[in-house]
């Protein structure tokens, strides 16, 4: 009696890779999409954060504070001279916009205006009005 030899054909072996790479094709774009998003969302939130914080920053100091947003850039300086810059991916400014926040922290406008990942975003600046 001859013993058959057991194991996989090469057919298989080949249609188990053909069949992996071809999930991994359609399901590897989903994943990145979903990254990108979540950078945004992060930015967002950061964007968010350091807009705030500029108002209490200037309240703080008892300054004038002056931001400037433009393409995908936000920059800022008080009148002490002193100043910042942050740079956005997914984040960007059109027009380009200016804020001043007086000493007691008040913005001039009320909003910021962006475009994130194709869609227009607004940031209310001054505070909600109780009533």
């Amino acid at each position: 009696m001859i013993a058959k030899a057991r194991g996989f054909t090469l057919v298989e072996i080949l249609l188990v890779l053909v069949l992996g790479a071809l999930l991994v094709g359609l399901v590897a774009p989903l994943g990145v999409r979903q990254v990108e998003k979540a950078r945004a969302q992060s930015e967002w939130l950061t964007f968010q954060r350091e807009v705030r914080s500029l108002g209490l920053r200037a309240f703080a100091r008892n300054e004038y504070l002056t931001l400037r947003a433009a393409g995908h850039e936000l920059a800022w300086r008080a009148d002490g001279g002193d100043g910042g810059a942050m740079t956005f991916e997914q984040l960007y400014f059109e027009p380009e916009q200016f804020v001043t926040f007086n000493p007691n922290g008040i913005a001039d406008v009320g909003f910021i205006e962006l475009l994130q990942r194709d869609r227009r975003r607004r940031l209310n600046i001054l505070p909600a009005e109780s009533g």
